[in-house]
């Protein structure tokens, strides 16, 4: 309720019906929706304040309902009511602020979009101005109150007609608002919380090998070909390539000043675990959750990995192809002479002589495995990929999943979070 010798005073839909209850000679009602309280009590008012005196606006727009700035019902039990009385219900698309003028009060208020936050009832927290005094001519000629009933209109030019109405149910019946309790309590413990998922992929070098015809091992039948499947790994299963690398500051920029650090996929390893332990909960089958606050932190130091690992990728590809061109000679050596006695046949085409010449088994070896160097060579791309979810509301009420924030935060803290925003009101 209001307090008249205050001009700025908490408003809410009882400050609302309040004063649409005492207007008797004009009426002016523009706010992004209403809800079904205050549109019966404007449906009242149409049997006293003459039509001529009454402008009302809305956003019909269903999102204005999915935020909780107003409801379905309200939108269509005031469109029903100005119908049965000749008026009409207006639209202004995307308005956010409230005002009512009924008689000689002006309440200009912030309304509440119960998605985001319950209205408070506190009287000393504020959402509203309300005036008593003249009407300025310049607000009243931009609402339809004024003399020349909406020469100078800025607001409400648009009819929220049948058509749109329906327009507004189907979008609603796809996707209908959500409880605002429910909607709060997922909002405010999504922003504490959320959902990571972090991995490094393909920097493992074991894997690496050459993939290698399997005619030039003297198979010739067809079938055998097609099944078998030759490689020749570029590392041993116990090598760890360690290369130099540009030692970084946080930013992820090379300092010269420092000396070059040694890297690895060790160090990659390591790096991770220490990026884990600092900033993920592990939780169980619920996946890696990680506080909101240290979001930006964690891709602070995932972006300085990431470039070390850019880093690394480089000089990783200049050893490849150095390794790479190493086995070709090792495996020319190895080959040479079966070659020589037995080239294989798509050779045969590709030498002058009856037999290859020393020269001409290594030009066409090379040409032979030059493109699968090639696709090592360029293979080796470590990746870094991480990404953010929401934690439900399901989840949030989870008391195994309580349980384990509990473990990690402190039994002050769950409690704090998880009690004061289930007692978020419900509309």
């Amino acid at each position: 309720m209001t307090d008249n010798k205050k001009t700025f005073i908490h408003a809410d839909d009882e400050t609302l019906i309040m004063l649409i209850g005492n207007a008797r000679q004009r009426l002016v009602f523009i706010a992004p929706g209403v809800r079904k309280t205050v549109a019966q009590a404007l449906a009242s008012s149409m049997d006293v304040v003459p039509v001529e005196a009454i402008h009302l606006v809305v956003d019909a727009d269903p999102e204005v309902c999915r935020l909780g700035y107003g409801s379905l019902n309200g939108l269509e039990l005031l469109q029903f009511a100005a119908g049965q009385h000749n008026l009409v219900l207006n639209n202004h698309p995307g308005i956010r602020i409230g005002l009512l003028i009924a008689d000689e009060a002006t309440l200009i208020y912030s309304p509440t979009p119960l998605l985001i936050e319950g209205g408070s009832q506190t009287p000393n927290k504020p959402n509203a101005v309300i005036l008593d005094a003249q009407l300025p001519q310049a607000l009243a000629d931009a609402c339809a109150a004024g003399e020349r009933q909406g020469a100078k209109l800025e607001v409400g030019r648009d009819v929220v007609d049948a058509g749109k109405l329906d327009a507004v149910k189907r979008d609603l019946l796809e996707r209908p608002p959500k409880k605002f309790n429910v909607a709060r309590v997922e909002r405010v413990f999504n922003s504490m919380l959320h959902y990571v998922e972090l991995r490094i992929e393909d920097y493992k070098l074991t894997s690496r090998s050459l993939a290698l015809d399997a005619k030039l091992f003297g198979v010739t039948n067809p079938e055998v070909v097609r099944r078998l499947r030759n490689r020749y790994t570029l590392f041993a299963d116990t090598e760890s390539l360690n290369v130099e690398i540009e030692s970084l500051d946080a930013d992820g920029k090379a300092n010269p000043k420092k000396t070059k650090e040694k890297f690895g996929p060790r160090s990659i390893d390591e790096e991770r675990q220490r990026i884990k332990k600092r900033f993920i909960l592990e939780a169980g089958d619920y996946g890696l959750i990680i506080l909101r606050k240290d979001v930006e932190e964690f891709e602070k130091q995932i972006n300085a990995l990431r470039s070390k690992i850019e880093a690394y990728k480089k000089a990783v590809q200049t050893e490849i192809a150095r390794r790479t061109d190493e086995i070709v000679i090792e495996l020319l050596a190895a080959l040479k002479d079966a070659l020589k006695a037995n080239p294989p046949e798509h050779w045969r085409s590709r030498y002058m002589g009856e037999t290859p010449a020393d020269a001409d088994i290594e030009r066409l070896f090379q040409e032979e495995i030059r493109a699968e160097v090639k696709r090592v060579n360029t293979d080796f791309n470590p990746r870094v990929f991480h990404a953010f979810k929401d934690v439900t509301y399901k989840t949030f009420k989870d008391e195994k999943f309580r349980k384990l924030l509990e473990v990690r935060f402190g039994k002050d803290a769950i409690d704090r979070i998880f009690s004061e925003h289930d007692a978020a009101p419900e509309e």
